[in-house]
């Protein structure tokens, strides 16, 4: 079933406010091709999805944050207020704080 641009997580003005820009490239193989993915400008590889890294759609009003950890792609769950809302400093503390994975 396609995905129609109102089942979108991660709204226009979100993403304009945060100058998110979508990934070119796939970061896993196992994300569903409808789900976006956004590279966050402001650190490198640091990515915003709306489906978890196992291609899982995530729930309404929510995102993935990910970004590499030890061992690989690892990530945060995240209200889409709480990424809109946040600095990049918050950020950069989000992924150096969850980087054990």
């Amino acid at each position: 079933m396609m995905t129609k641009n109102e089942d979108f997580n991660i709204d226009e003005q979100t993403i304009s406010k945060l100058g998110l820009q979508l990934a070119t490239k796939p970061i896993s193989d196992q994300l569903d091709s409808n789900a976006r993915v956004f590279k966050y400008p402001h650190l490198q590889d640091v990515f915003i999805m709306e489906s978890d890294l196992y291609g899982n759609k995530m729930p309404k009003d929510t995102c993935f944050l990910a970004f590499n950890g030890h061992h690989g792609l690892i990530g945060k769950h995240l209200k889409v207020e709480t990424l809109a809302g946040a600095s990049v400093d918050d950020i950069k503390n989000m992924v150096e704080t969850n980087t054990e994975g």
